[in-house]
């Protein structure tokens, strides 16, 4: 789903660097958007669990990569004029969804991550931790994003209900609308490609 994922790339930056090394402003944003875990957990249960979307790690590459994170990255390369920066941050996106997808999947057992509370707030907290230290390595990538300017532009937004009351509800429920196709207009490609596959080895198999 599509959470601001710009606001949360900013953050990511915030809460690994040292304190002296961004502004007041900066460590503002770090504090606002921490500051609402319990209201972000309420609206995933509310716009997405109850809808009865069955959200599942797979989605990430099905929806949530194409139709959320690219397009927050290319926003917030063109509202932080580094447009060199997108190739990069895109590469960060992968690399931490590959490994989240690697520690946090199993966890669920073959349930889906709204089965129940205790599954999702599992499922968030793992996200949670392994999303940060998936990212330590790609800080660099996020230097020219901190400056006090931009953190007090993102500073009056969060401060606003816009953000928690309208964007975030409304991708929930963009999210929540396909969710439950996702995977099954998925499988006709993974039959064809199960298909060439098989036709692959069939000819190998003639050939010797």
């Amino acid at each position: 789903m599509r959470i601001c994922l710009d606001r949360i790339l900013l953050l990511l930056f915030l809460a690994l660097t040292p304190a002296n090394a961004v502004g007041l402003s900066c460590i503002k944003v770090a504090s606002a958007l921490v500051g609402r875990p319990s209201h972000l957990f309420n609206l995933f249960q509310t716009e997405i669990c109850e809808r009865g979307c069955q959200p599942t790690v797979p989605h990430w590459d099905l929806w949530t990569r194409n139709n959320s994170f690219v397009p927050a990255v290319r926003s917030m390369m063109k509202r932080m004029n580094v447009p060199h920066k997108e190739e990069a941050l895109l590469k960060m996106g992968d690399d931490v969804a590959t490994i989240i997808k690697d520690q946090c999947g199993p966890m669920l057992g073959g349930r889906h991550i709204c089965s129940d509370p205790v599954t999702l707030a599992d499922f968030g907290n793992c996200f949670k931790r392994y999303f940060f230290k998936a990212s330590i390595k790609h800080i660099p990538i996020l230097l020219p994003m901190a400056s006090d300017a931009a953190c007090k532009e993102q500073y009056q937004y969060l401060q606003g209900d816009e953000l928690w009351d309208v964007t975030i509800p409304n991708n929930m429920r963009e999210y929540a609308s396909v969710c439950n196709q996702l995977e099954s207009k998925s499988m006709p490609r993974q039959e064809e490609i199960q298909k060439e596959k098989v036709l692959e080895e069939e000819v190998k198999h003639e050939e010797l």
